[in-house]
């Protein structure tokens, strides 16, 4: 069989397939959003769990190799390629290793897409304006961002609170219920407290517009490389993740948003319970605080 007598394997490929010989080009996008990709790696790696990634290279650009199927990458590589990993776009994102680089899926193969990074950031990380009109049913997202105890004073004393800086989809952590962990994936270990645990500002936003995706990198060359518009220092991803690859977390950047009625302190304590310590009422511009129950 040759690679132009590729035939789809699976529902998928079939959808993908037919988008592709009609022209869908944004139809292919958002099928390879949510597909699994076969990452070829080598019968050792395969064994040892040290996998690699897999390149090719051209005149302008190193490329990730990947297949929509194990069958895709067993045609296209001749059957050299015997052994993958699978990943989503998410996954792989999570683990960019340049943000020079590009993403080749099927290459070689007549139903072939070569993305540049960028694209790869924007697919495996939309926007939360995005998100919503991708799956409307989902409602708006509870936002979070750990807080550093010297800063609790003054937000508490805030009429009209806002926030700064780097937040997270607190739905990506929620599955984490110790503070030195989630402390950790964040990237932040330093916001623990001396008893060991983490205090959490946690919020429904309005104007999802205001929540900008980091896509960047870590100098000039990098956010260009990404259509970006963040730069900063390392390990920043840049591919609108957190520095986690264990950890699959969606960050966002805020500059001065005012948080909403209802907006809420917890404390994560370290033997891995919640308690929340503050409610902020927008009617009344004050926090009311939460006492401890035991």
């Amino acid at each position: 069989m040759t690679a132009d007598d590729q035939p789809p394997v699976g529902p998928f490929e079939e959808r993908l397939w037919a988008a592709h010989r009609d022209g869908q080009q944004a139809l292919c996008l958002s099928l390879l959003r949510e597909a699994d990709l076969a990452l070829p790696i080598t019968a050792g790696a395969a064994a040892d769990g040290r996998a690699a990634w897999a390149t090719a290279g051209d005149a302008g650009r190193t490329w990730v190799l990947a297949y929509t199927s194990v069958e895709a990458m067993r045609l296209a590589t001749g059957g050299v390629a015997t052994h993958c990993r699978v990943a989503s776009m998410t996954e792989l994102a999570a683990g960019w290793p340049d943000p020079r680089w590009g993403l080749a899926v099927n290459a070689g193969l007549r139903v072939a897409f070569m993305l540049d990074p960028g694209t790869v950031a924007r697919l495996a990380v939309p926007t939360l304006v995005q998100d919503l009109r991708l799956d409307p049913e989902s409602g708006v997202p509870v936002m979070q961002k750990p807080l550093a105890a010297e800063d609790l004073p003054e937000l508490l004393a805030a009429r009209e609170p806002r926030v700064s800086g780097y937040c997270h989809h607190a739905l990506d952590v929620s599955h984490i219920a110790t503070p030195a962990v989630l402390a950790a994936a964040l990237g932040r270990p330093e916001l623990l407290t001396g008893g060991g645990s983490l205090n959490l500002l946690r919020w429904r936003p309005a104007g999802l517009g205001l929540y900008r995706t980091p896509y960047g990198g870590t100098d000039e060359e990098g956010r260009q490389a990404v259509a970006g518009w963040v730069v900063e220092e390392p390990p920043f991803v840049g591919m609108g993740l957190v520095p986690s690859v264990d950890t699959i977390i969606r960050e966002y950047k805020v500059y001065g948003v005012g948080l909403p009625h209802g907006a809420e302190i917890w404390e994560l304590t370290i033997e891995g319970t919640e308690h929340r310590r503050a409610i902020y009422h927008g009617d009344l511009r004050r926090w009311l605080l939460v006492g401890r129950t035991s």
